[in-house]
């Protein structure tokens, strides 16, 4: 059963106050249900949206072919969304919204069959991101590995905390590869590429269960699930600032070709999400974790958010900072 949820609830990779439930478990057949994954990103010029039908107790999901999604932003109207077709193992969404979403919007689904026999429907808010801009600090140095010393790149991310309110937080660190063609001058890419976060010196994104490459061999008894999804809250530092410090491994640029020109920017991204969406990530955490063990720890309980149906339906807005980290001009 925790390989089909996870499976069925993470796509790409990277949710609310209103209709918050948790996915039950289902020890009979079940009716078929409409299920629906996405997770909204403001100020994205186009958001995917996963649909499916769930129809039996086996958890097993198949592409919709037929159907749409109708969008509410802040009580009207912005658009209705056709379901496209996909391959299914492509992993793609299969309907595209154009309707741009901004920091403190209310936004409403209402997604049907083409038939109009299934229904579903959400509630989100897009939630406000910080208010002053992150600092970036990065030191090129070697981190312990399981066998040895590895070169990485450390990353101190200084953040401040929305004041007066709880606060959910997502860190991703994204990649992005360009090249110009030193033939025609055209630009091809990005190329995006998410290295592993290494957090396991940071007692925040680690809620104070700091790590080393040792505890793999011998922290037999160790019961802590590692933060796969870095999601943090504002509990240690309310009100105030913190310098986030993870690793990654060295970004770099394939040798293969040294005729053209190319690029490779770092963008650090911080994103602000909700209570529910960080208990979801939370909750994936353990169902795409080795370290979960399902015998010694508590069940992992998935919330959901979509009424008449299954599934889940974030947000985030950010801020985000990017450096240029190669610049290698053709050879």
């Amino acid at each position: 059963m925790k390989k089909k949820l996870s499976l069925l609830f993470i796509q790409a990779s990277m949710l609310f106050p209103a209709c918050e439930n948790e996915l039950p478990y289902m020890d009979k057949p079940q009716a078929p249900q409409l299920l629906m994954n996405a997770f909204l990103e403001a100020g994205k010029e186009e958001n995917g949206v996963f649909l499916r039908m769930v129809e039996d107790d086996e958890l097993q999901a198949d592409y919709v072919s037929n159907g749409s999604i109708t969008v509410y932003v802040n009580g009207e109207k912005t658009e209705t969304a056709q379901v496209e077709k996909v391959y299914a193992f492509s992993g793609d969404p299969n309907c595209k919204l154009k309707t741009p979403f901004r920091p403190g919007d209310h936004i409403r689904f209402e997604a049907t069959t083409g038939d109009g026999q299934y229904r579903a429907g959400c509630e989100v808010e897009i939630p406000l991101p910080i208010e002053e801009l992150i600092h970036v600090d990065t030191l090129r140095t070697q981190l312990r590995g399981s066998y040895s010393m590895m070169d990485c790149m450390q990353y101190k991310i200084t953040i401040h905390d929305r004041p007066n309110e709880k606060n959910y937080y997502r860190l991703i660190i994204e990649e992005n590869t360009y090249r110009v063609s030193s033939e025609d001058g055209v630009r091809y890419g990005p190329f995006p590429f998410y290295p592993e976060i290494i957090n396991q010196e940071d007692i925040v994104l680690t809620d104070g269960h700091l790590t080393t490459a040792d505890d793999d061999k011998f922290g037999i008894l160790d019961l802590t699930v590692r933060n796969l999804n870095n999601v943090f809250t504002d509990g240690r530092f309310e009100n105030g600032s913190y310098t986030l410090k993870v690793y990654t491994s060295v970004p770099n640029i394939s040798e293969s070709n040294r005729k053209d020109h190319y690029y490779l920017d770092v963008t650090v991204r911080l994103l602000s999400i909700s209570q529910p969406y960080y208990r979801y990530l939370r909750a994936m955490n353990c169902l795409n974790s080795e370290d979960y063990n399902e015998t010694f720890m508590e069940p992992v309980i998935v919330p959901q958010n979509v009424s008449g149906g299954l599934g889940f339906v974030g947000a985030s807005s950010e801020q985000q900072v990017t450096l240029r980290m190669v610049d290698r001009p053709p050879f």
